[in-house]
């Protein structure tokens, strides 16, 4: 049964981020149909942020109180539905529209989820969290060789409600396979720890960074002289590497803890200087490790710091947090490229891992004080 659970829950989170990754790939044919430009564009992508956010710790105490698994189900249903409407946006702003409603709907599954398999885990809630972690590199991985190739035979349009049916069939096999799994709590509180605050803000910092580098990691290669080939290879590279890295981060973290994410973060600072200073295959491999290990290991620390009755919302209120910063990550790296140069605003990226893994490392001090 676990494993049957965790399979289904990570299969509804690598469709949640292929729906959220497929618009990038087919955003040329849009903006040519809508006559749009880049920041138009953009707005497609981030309309799905701020709903995605503010439901985040709403969801997790949702979950605890009415039952994971249900909220889980919601979410898959209304997440695919709401991006099957895409087929029917005639106007930009029904475009806009539909995404903020597949926001708010992809933003219901994170923390139920997490929640239910920290619990069910327990002990090895690392390296069953590695596995879930899966879902961004493989989702927007694999995404791009489905949409691309309907949206060329058939229309753009129909990628979405395609990839719609899909996903829609996990949600039906979740509610069919897990049914007597949990029950509602009724003691669910929605409350953050203290505990949580500290590991809040270096996972704001950490996605800050993290979504910096996969913003601009192609053009700041191709400044170098890098072509743009060689560039997307080693882009494409350190996602692949990824999904490694996400399951060895997690049963890193089972057996080493919190010193497990502070090697992380340390690591991370420490392989973006060398990135910088040696771009190449090598280099990519390992951060590519290092770099995806993050995930697992932040929603695992996540958990120990929740009491039972509340362990959705602290979940909810980490990622909250962390999306934030994954929102300011992007203009903040933009900024000081157009400030001080791609090399100096990569060591800056390198700065803010390193002030994460001291934020962390001083939590720790000050708990074995107390």
């Amino acid at each position: 049964m676990k494993k049957k659970l965790l399979a289904l829950v990570s299969l509804g989170w690598i469709f949640n981020y292929a729906h959220r990754m497929a618009v990038p790939p087919l955003l040329p044919i849009i903006k040519s149909e809508f006559g749009i430009g880049n920041a138009e564009a953009g707005l497609l992508m981030t309309a799905l942020l701020l709903p995605y956010a503010l439901i985040q710790v709403p969801a997790g105490y949702l979950g605890d109180r009415f039952g994971r698994k249900r909220l889980l189900a919601l979410s898959i249903f209304g997440y695919s539905v709401s991006s099957a409407m895409l087929f029917f946006a005639s106007r930009y702003w029904e475009f806009v529209a539909f995404r903020a409603l597949y926001g708010f709907f992809s933003g219901l599954y994170y923390a139920p989820a997490t929640a239910l398999i920290a619990e069910t885990y327990g002990e090895r809630k690392g390296s069953a969290l590695g596995v879930f972690m899966l879902g961004p590199p493989v989702g927007s991985g694999v995404v791009p060789l489905l949409v691309v190739p309907v949206a060329l035979n058939l229309g753009w349009r129909y990628a979405f409600p395609i990839l719609a049916v899909m996903s829609s069939i996990v949600g039906v096999l979740l509610v069919l396979s897990l049914r007597g799994l949990e029950e509602r709590n009724v003691r669910a509180r929605l409350s953050i720890e203290v505990g949580s605050i500290n590991l809040a803000i270096a996972n704001f910092l950490s996605f800050m960074a993290f979504f910096g580098v996969l913003t601009f990691l192609v053009a700041f290669l191709t400044s170098t002289g890098m072509s743009v080939e060689t560039a997307s290879f080693l882009f494409s590279l350190l996602s692949l590497v990824g999904i490694v890295g996400s399951l060895t981060g997690g049963v890193l973290y089972d057996r080493l803890g919190r010193r497990a994410l502070e090697l992380a973060f340390l690591s991370n600072a420490f392989l973006i200087v060398l990135f910088i200073l040696e771009p190449g295959i090598v280099p990519a491999l390992v951060l590519g490790l290092t770099f995806y290990s993050v995930g697992p290991m932040v929603t695992a620390l996540t958990a120990e710091t929740a009491g039972k009755d509340n362990l959705g919302p602290v979940m909810g209120f980490v990622n909250m947090v962390g999306f934030l910063g994954a929102t300011a990550g992007p203009y903040f790296t933009g900024y000081l490229i157009d400030r001080v140069g791609y090399r100096e605003a990569f060591f800056a990226i390198a700065v803010l891992y390193a002030l994460a893994w001291g934020i962390i490392k001083g939590a720790k001090k000050r708990i074995s004080r107390t």
